[in-house]
């Protein structure tokens, strides 16, 4: 996998009332959003400051999945979650969701879909046994930082939506489309593919109000807390496609514009 290194420091995380009023005359959506109260999700925007790490330049592959499957890592309890292994076991799961669909599995370079939380997690830790190193989700906090380091930006290129960087709904594909396909248009500034649109990803971070606490018990892996997701996906509409936009679902929940990328760190 090819990773990212993301430099330590202090960002913004989170959107700003003048952010908000940036949208409101560019994005017909931002209205709506400013009156049902979806952008508090996001408030208040806070700085913080993270240690270094790398995340993946891509969400992780069909063919990067596929190992994890063919090495019997639904077989090895070491690799899941104690709440995981018993939805694993009480659901009978072998494989993500779609696995047997073409649509989303003929190629090895698609982004994996229909995968859970628990599915990501296993993932990652039987990653890190293959790699000698630790592997995990990114928290939200991280994962933001990588989209739209350094200057605070709506969208991984920039303050302003710009459709032909993106797979999102309104492009019309209706499918995940191969990792890489819209770089380096719609990189982040680190060097990042599809922070905006093709699967919306996983972190490790349970879904809690801002400000991001890093204390807070919110990265604790055990449970059934719903957890962040972020990014928008191949079937989101402009608003989710932001960089701050926060997503949520529950840990077992797996569905075809669903995927996940790793962090590396000491």
């Amino acid at each position: 996998m090819e990773m990212i290194t993301v430099p330590s420091g202090a960002f913004s995380m989170g959107i700003t009332e003048q952010q908000i009023q940036f949208l409101l005359p560019h994005s017909a959506w931002a209205a709506y959003w400013l009156e049902k109260g979806f952008f508090s999700r996001e408030q208040p925007a806070h700085e913080l400051i993270l240690a270094p790490y790398s995340i993946g330049k891509y969400p992780v592959t069909v063919g990067d999945y596929q190992a994890f499957v063919e090495d019997g890592g639904y077989a090895k309890p070491r690799y899941w979650t104690n709440s995981g292994w018993v939805w694993l076991h009480d659901e009978k799961k072998n494989k993500p969701a779609y696995w047997s669909e073409i649509k989303w599995t003929a190629d090895p370079q698609l982004p994996v879909v229909g995968v859970s939380w628990y599915e990501a997690f296993a993932f990652c830790t039987w990653l890190s046994k293959l790699a000698g190193k630790p592997f995990r989700l990114p928290t939200e906090a991280e994962w933001e930082k990588a989209a739209r380091w350094p200057d605070s930006r709506l969208y991984p290129w920039g303050d302003r939506f710009e459709a032909h960087r993106c797979n999102i709904r309104p492009a019309g594909k209706g499918r995940t489309s191969p990792v890489g396909s819209y770089s380096p248009a719609g990189d982040s500034s680190c060097g990042c593919c599809e922070m905006a649109g093709n699967v919306s990803e996983w972190t490790l971070s349970k879904f809690m109000p801002y400000p991001y606490q890093t204390l807070d018990n919110r990265e604790d892996p055990e449970g059934t807390a719903e957890r962040v997701t972020r990014g928008g996906s191949w079937h989101s509409l402009e608003a989710r496609a932001r960089a701050t936009s926060r997503g949520m679902n529950d840990p077992w929940f797996q569905d075809y514009d669903l995927g996940f990328r790793v962090v590396q760190s000491d």
